[in-house]
């Protein structure tokens, strides 16, 4: 596959990890905004559990999501002629993916838990 090619593809899968960021943003302050000013409404149990499931599992969506897309994005920069010895490619090299991959799931993880403290 020609460079131009991967480094398209490279920049489309950076496009998608931006989106699914902002979606997995407004959609944890959208529901800081339902616990905190739902009121009375979310003593239902009812309530509370359809908004822990939708905590949980838009969690996990959107964190397999961006760990696919940060999986892809360095297949295709290693696919780039000369990255290793760019300085951006020295840089991952020292600091693995898997350092971001385990932040992620620790911010993410975090987040549910603080938001289920509140709902329960």
């Amino acid at each position: 596959m020609d460079q131009q090619k991967t480094l398209e593809m490279v920049r489309t899968r950076a496009a998608d990890i931006r989106m699914i960021v902002m979606s997995f943003t407004i959609s944890h302050v959208g529901l800081m905004l339902v616990l905190g000013f739902g009121g009375a409404g979310l003593a239902d149990s009812g309530i509370q559990l359809s908004l822990a499931t939708f905590i949980v599992l838009g969690s996990l969506w959107c964190l397999a999501f961006m760990d696919d897309g940060m999986q892809d994005m360095m297949a295709g920069l290693s696919d780039l002629d000369g990255f290793e010895a760019s300085a951006m490619g020295q840089r991952l090299a020292k600091q693995p993916i898997i350092v971001f991959r385990i932040v992620n799931v620790v911010v993410v993880a975090l987040i549910v838990i603080a938001e289920l403290m509140a709902i329960y």
